[in-house]
């Protein structure tokens, strides 16, 4: 048992150590195709005895790369959150313009008719 604690530790580590940071241009598909390509690799050539205990070194790898997804989503979720923050502040200013402009046609409105009856 001690074997595959370290395996799975050592996997995880070296994952871990040897990955790039993920930028904001990153996209949920590339994190996919790579974690495909990893998890792929950590499986034994079909009738080896060698590397048993790759089902948990894929676990751990499964974990790993959710963690990295749910990062990905998190901050493109901050994205999306803040673009909507700036558009309803856009919005909110039009509706103020407009409320001036509503305003400024009452005046307008209310002194063409006052001038109507005095002529």
């Amino acid at each position: 048992m001690d074997a595959i604690k370290k395996a799975v530790l050592l996997t995880v580590l070296f994952l871990s150590m040897g990955w790039p940071q993920l930028g904001d241009c990153d996209e949920m598909e590339t994190l996919i195709d790579e974690f495909g390509q990893a998890y792929e690799q950590l499986a034994p050539l079909p009738n080896s005895s060698v590397n048993s205990d790759y089902k948990l070194s894929q676990a751990a790898l499964g974990g790993l790369y959710t963690t990295k997804s749910l990062g990905l989503i998190y901050r493109q979720g901050q994205k999306i959150a803040a673009q909507n923050d700036a558009i309803s502040r856009k919005y909110d200013k039009l509706i103020e313009q407009n409320n001036q402009i509503i305003r400024l046609l009452e005046i307008i409105a209310k002194e063409k008719k006052g001038g109507n009856s005095e002529e």
